[in-house]
C-alpha cells in the first residue's frame, strides 16, 4: 500500500507517461494508416476542446447585477431584513431576493448594509473551581436591508412567502409591510 507521500511523488510520472503514451499511439495508428504518405500530421490531438474564451447566453445573466424596475411614485410598500452570521450566504440570498422581486415586477433597492451586531460571552471552562479559566465567545450577526416600493400587498405577500419557502438555514427574514388607504369622507 503507497502512502500518501508516495502517490503524490509517483502520480504526476503516470499522468505525463499515459498522456505521451496515448500521443504516440495516436501518432502511431496515424502513420500505419498514412505509411504510403509523408504529410503525417503527429500534432494533431483525437479531441476538440471547447474555446474558453465562448460563453452562451444561458448563463451569462447569473454573472451579472441583477436587474432592476425603476420606482415609479416612490412609495415604499415593504422593508425586508435580512439577519445571518456568515456575510456570503446573506449577500448571496439578498441577490436571490432582488431578482425574484425584479421577475414579479417590484421595484425593489440595492441591497443596503445595515451595522453588523457582536454578542460577546464569557463562560468558565470548569464546573469546579477554577474561576481563572475563562473562555471568550463572540457571535457577529450581520444584516441587509431590502425596500419594496410600488407593488400591490399581494404582490409583496406572494414575494415574502416565495422568500421564507427558499430561505437557507442560517438566514432570518424580518417584513415590515406598510399599508396606505385613502381618505374617505365620512
Amino acid at each position: 500500500m503507497l502512502s500518501t507521500s508516495k502517490f503524490i511523488r509517483v502520480s504526476p510520472r503516470c499522468i505525463q507517461t499515459s498522456l505521451t503514451a496515448s500521443r504516440s499511439l495516436v501518432s502511431k495508428s496515424n502513420a500505419s494508416s498514412a505509411a504510403t504518405d509523408t504529410t503525417v500530421d503527429s500534432a494533431k490531438t483525437p479531441l476538440e476542446l471547447p474555446k474558453l474564451n465562448e460563453t452562451t447566453d444561458e448563463f451569462s445573466e447569473v454573472y451579472e447585477v441583477p436587474k432592476r424596475i425603476k420606482p415609479t411614485h416612490d412609495v415604499p410598500v415593504c422593508n425586508v431584513q435580512l439577519r445571518g452570521y456568515v456575510p456570503q450566504q446573506l449577500d448571496f440570498f439578498a441577490d436571490f431576493a432582488r431578482r425574484a422581486a425584479y421577475h414579479m415586477g417590484m421595484p425593489c433597492s440595492g441591497s443596503v448594509p445595515l451595522p453588523t451586531q457582536t454578542s460577546h460571552w464569557t463562560v468558565i471552562r470548569s464546573p469546579f473551581v477554577h474561576k481563572k479559566s475563562q473562555e471568550n465567545f463572540e457571535r457577529k450577526t450581520h444584516k441587509r436591508l431590502l425596500q419594496i416600493k410600488d407593488s400591490h400587498p399581494e404582490v409583496v405577500e406572494r414575494w415574502l412567502k416565495y422568500l421564507t419557502i427558499n430561505a437557507p438555514a442560517g438566514i432570518g427574514l424580518r417584513a415590515t409591510k406598510f399599508e396606505f388607504e385613502s381618505l374617505g369622507k365620512k
